[in-house]
Formats: C-alpha cells, structure tokens, sequence
C-alpha cells in the first residue's frame, strides 16, 4: 500500500517532568493526579486521530523519573579514576548527592517505586495506542518507532537524570515496526538518532535530500548483523554548570561508543583527560582503563576515530542551503507549510495561497 502524507497530527503529552523534591510528601497523590490527566489526553488521541484523520504523524513524549543505588564510599572511590569533567558531570546536583546517603533511603525508595509506576504506566499506553492500529487495521500501513531523546541514571555514578557521557545517559531504545521491518530482529550495530529520517524516508519510498548526513537502518533490517557505522557519537559541555574556574568557552567532552567499548575524550585535544571501557567485561563503565598497556591499540585507533567522528559532524553538508546563526529568532519569513525543493530552495509559501 502507498503511504499517503495528507493530514499530520504532532501530539506531545506526558510532557511535564515530576520534580525530585515535590516527591517528598506527595508522591503517590502527583502521580495519581498527573496519570488522570494523561489518560484523558490518550483517549483524545485515540479516539480523534485514529477515527477521524487518517494520515497521521503520532508523536508521544514521556518524562520519567530516576533513583540513586549506589553506595556514598563506593562513588568517591570511582570519582578519582576518571578526569575531572566527567566527574563534575555526575555530581554537579547537590540534591542528588544528599540522595546517596543513608539516611535518604527511605525517599530514594519512594522516587524508585514513583520511576516504575510512570514506566509502567507509559507501556500500557502505548499498548493501547498500538492496539488501536490493529483494531483500525491502519497497523499495516504505519511505521512506528519507539524511542527516546536521551537515557537515564538511575542512582549509577551516584548521579540521577541524564547530562553525562556515560552509556547510562548516552544510551536509548530504538525501535521500528512496521510494513518493510521484519519482525522479532535485534541488532546491536553503533546507530544514532540522526539514522531515523533516512530510515523513515527509505521506508516510505521518498527520496532522501542529499545534504541529510544520517545513514538508512534498512540494510540491518535486512541483515542484523550489518554496520551502517562503526560508532555512535555524542558531545556534551562538561563546565556548562560552572564549577571549577573553567575556561569561558567551556570544556566540551566527546564520546563515541562502538560495539564493545566506549571512549570519551575530554577537551578539543583530550589535555583533560580520557575514559575507556571495555563492555565485555564492564558495561556498567566503573573502571576506567584508559592507561591499559593491554588495550593500547584499540585506544589510539579509537583517538584517531573519534576525531574523525568530529571533524565529519563539524563539516557542512553540501547542498544544506539557508542557515540560521544561532541566536534567537525574531521576525524569519517562513511560514509551516512552506515548500522546498530537495535541494532546500524555498519554491512557494503557505501564506501565497
């Protein structure tokens, strides 16, 4: 069947993120309230974009909660290992270091039981979302991916949430399913978020613009064992939060994640330091190994990669066309709904008609 690209519906719900120390005393009755709320807003969603549109861009959002497991001695002990970016990263929260000390186990409890209440109640609406489609019949003609913008710590490094460049933050579910993806394949080849619209446009049979730099995921549908790329590759700014007399520019981290191990570099030229594991035998990343004489290979392979990792994602795609500075945006003469040509050319506006 064709896949039509009429009507988009964009849905954002479960959008307001539940604060650590709101939880104190009120836990269960802001959850109670807030899952009534959402539950209301996925039954508009069922009931008007699967009955009334019938091409549809579904797109759902969900904030969750995190707790801290480990041990205060433990945490400092690690903390020395590694350079000071990344530990700034995980204890930059004073309210998530107080949640490491025993005397707070009772609340990180609460938190745990409130995280896996939201997780619980998220997949069942999902569930009825995709029951929806099968009941509509519309399951044979939509792709659903499955999702999320970043990962979360759930008490490791004794940090909560995300902002770090350990696999628990940098790390996400992805998942496909629909016409053109067989089912029940897992892969574990280094993918990025980038590698979505590439997929989506192969999927549905529509030309990628060339300037697009992600890279289709159809060949590991069809081979799960086949690498669209050797790594995934993520930037973090360690001295956003100021704590160390960092430079003004601030000290960026890198970080690029194979198959089998992770290293992160820490500084343009790595001056503050590296991290490398080793997933076979640590993929919780707790003993950094970058001074191995055994892996010293691997590592100045992968310094070399992740450079070139940069270097690419800094490099203008040709053919990209108009750019915005980064600044923030005053009066821009775009409208949504504006057409472009594959090449970015602006051909006609909305507001024309």
């Amino acid at each position: 069947m064709p896949y039509s690209r009429g009507v988009i519906s964009f849905i954002d719900f479960f959008s307001a993120s539940i604060g650590f120390f709101a939880l104190i005393k009120s836990t269960c009755e802001k959850i109670k309230f807030e899952n009534k709320i959402k539950k209301a807003a996925i039954d508009l969603i069922i009931n008007y974009c699967f009955l009334i549109v019938k091409s549809f861009t579904l797109y759902l959002n969900a904030s969750l909660l995190s707790v801290p497991s480990q041990p205060i001695a433990s945490i400092l002990e690690y903390l020395s290992t590694i350079p000071i970016p990344a530990a700034i990263s995980v204890r930059w929260k004073k309210d998530q270091i107080l949640l490491n000390d025993k005397s707070n186990h009772k609340l990180a409890q609460e938190i745990k039981e409130a995280y896996y209440a939201t997780t619980s109640f998220v997949d069942a609406q999902i569930g009825r979302i995709l029951k929806k489609l099968k009941d509509t019949g519309l399951d044979k003609n939509t792709i659903v991916v499955f999702t999320s913008d970043h990962g979360y710590h759930l008490g490791e490094h004794g940090h909560w949430q995300k902002q770090t460049l350990f696999d628990d933050s940098t790390r996400v579910p992805l998942i496909f399913s629909g016409p053109g993806v067989t089912k029940g394949v897992r892969s574990n080849s280094p993918v990025e978020l980038i590698d979505i619209y590439p997929t989506l446009m192969d999927l549905t049979k529509i030309e990628t613009p060339s300037h697009v730099v992600g890279k289709s995921l159809t060949p590991i549908f069809e081979d799960s064992s086949h690498k669209v790329r050797r790594s995934a590759l993520t930037r973090w700014r360690a001295s956003q939060h100021g704590n160390l007399n960092f430079s003004e520019s601030g000290i960026q981290g890198y970080s690029v994640k194979t198959e089998r191990y992770r290293l992160t570099k820490w500084g343009e030229k790595g001056e503050h330091g590296y991290e490398f594991y080793d997933h076979l035998i640590d993929e919780n990343e707790m003993n950094n190994i970058i001074n191995n004489s055994n892996y010293i290979t691997i590592i100045d392979s992968l310094k070399t990669h992740i450079d070139e990792r940069i270097s690419d994602a800094r490099t203008k795609p040709a053919g990209l066309g108009r750019q915005f500075e980064e600044k923030r945006l005053r009066k821009v003469t775009m409208t949504t709904g504006d057409i472009y040509e594959i090449n970015g050319k602006r051909v006609k506006m909305k507001n024309d008609e």
